[in-house]
């Protein structure tokens, strides 16, 4: 039991932390959430905010414990944008999955249709339908669609200024500019943790919820988390009166191009625009930049990207490329690609929050709610902790490289065409 005047620490208050936080202090817990920058200021700023059962033909290795985690995350967003903390960007604009040959639409439409877990409502869409729903989509750029129309869109940056405000309201003390250098344990229990400045913080119960900066805390202790950190990027045009009822557009045969609307104008991005950091050369224990600034990855992603964009949509052409912002992060991805939330088997009191396999936003509530409750009651009431427990990897972890040739394939055609899937 901790000790009534020791908190919970959460370190790090992206989307998952700020989530992790939040709902411990509802389990009663005294809460003191730590970053070493801005609350939500890394990769969750770069997050593109739409949310969707990815496990309902999109993420073909996922389950209804990663469903159960999306729905949480949809209701969870909903709740949070009626509660009067601040605007989010909350719409409930749907998802729209299109192909542009018939052998995309051979592909990669199959497994939405045929899906067990296919939500209520969902249905094939011809190009003339995709048109009607999707304002100034030209039908003869796709050969078809398909709909989940409880797709949510939300903007990170202000959803975490509200999640910021409600934990607050909770009693949560936050603290910024506060980097963790290290933890503290003894006899195989966290005891607290040192930040960069010298402070020893006691602490008897940790919610590590760092993302690509986990393992460099985690090493010390034999445990490092078997993930790849992937610089990713998106791009933000100028307006040009692009109506707010635009649901988000994912094209997974264009290398997983997805598309939805920010202030009357596009955020988008695709395969083009993601490295992992080993390929530069990086070290797994390096500390990466929060906003990392890779214009190479950028530049490779409009010259694949605009004519493409362009015929999706013909009123894009006359925005796309000029004076885009673009926007860049750091995500983690896991070695089967699922996430890793529970407690850590070497350090007892630790519990970790990591692997957002770039869908941090989508099921960081869940995660957030599930590492709080492991942390309080070591049992969850969503989704099965079992698939996401660290144990299940061994406690060395490959370098990123291999991480990267263990993950699946990323789309059922592939796995498929390599036997992974029958």
């Amino acid at each position: 039991m901790s000790s009534p005047e020791s908190p919970v620490v959460v370190v790090g208050a992206g989307i998952i932390g700020l989530s992790a936080a939040w709902h411990l202090a509802g389990l009663g817990q005294r809460v003191l959430l730590l970053d070493s920058g801005t609350v939500a200021g890394g990769t969750t700023t770069a997050g593109a905010g739409f949310v969707g059962q990815w496990a309902a033909g999109y993420a073909w290795y996922w389950n209804e414990s990663e469903r159960d985690v999306e729905q949480y995350g949809i209701d969870f967003y909903r709740d949070l944008a009626g509660a009067g903390h601040g605007p989010t960007g909350y719409r409930q604009n749907g998802n729209v999955w299109l192909t542009v040959t018939e052998r995309g639409r051979a592909d990669h439409l199959p497994p939405f249709e045929q899906h067990p877990l296919r939500p209520a409502g969902a249905r094939t869409l011809t190009p003339a339908e995709a048109a009607d729903l999707v304002p100034g989509l030209d039908p003869a750029a796709v050969t078809a669609g398909f709909l989940h129309p409880d797709g949510i869109q939300i903007s990170a940056p202000d959803t975490a200024r509200a999640l910021t405000a409600s934990a607050r309201a909770r009693g949560v003390e936050i603290r910024e500019h506060t980097p963790v250098s290290g933890l503290e344990a003894r006899d195989g229990s966290v005891t607290g943790l040192r930040t960069a400045g010298g402070e020893v913080i006691s602490a008897d119960r940790v919610v590590l919820a760092a993302g690509s900066w986990t393992n460099a805390l985690l090493a010390p202790f034999g445990r490092e988390l078997p993930t790849v950190r992937v610089v990713a990027s998106r791009l933000v045009t100028t307006p040009f009166g692009l109506p707010g009822s635009l649901p988000t557009l994912m094209l997974p045969e264009l290398h997983g191009l997805w598309v939805r609307e920010h202030r009357g104008g596009l955020t988008y991005g695709a395969g083009p625009g993601y490295e992992p950091l080993h390929v530069g050369g990086a070290d797994r224990r390096d500390e990466p930049a929060r906003r990392p600034v890779r214009t190479d990855l950028l530049d490779a992603m409009r010259t694949y990207l605009h004519p493409i964009v362009a015929r999706l949509l013909p009123a894009a052409a006359s925005v796309l490329g000029v004076d885009e912002t673009p926007t860049q992060g750091v995500v983690s991805m896991t070695a089967d690609r699922n996430f890793i939330v529970g407690a850590v088997p070497e350090l007892r009191g630790l519990v970790v929050a990591g692997g957002d396999n770039e869908s941090g936003v989508t099921h960081g509530p869940g995660l957030g709610r599930i590492a709080a409750e492991l942390s309080v009651t070591g049992t969850t009431t969503v989704g099965d902790a079992s698939r996401y427990a660290p144990a299940r990897f061994p406690a060395a972890a490959p370098t990123e490289a291999e991480v990267v040739a263990m993950m699946p394939a990323r789309r059922e055609a592939d796995a498929r065409r390599a036997g992974a899937v029958s």
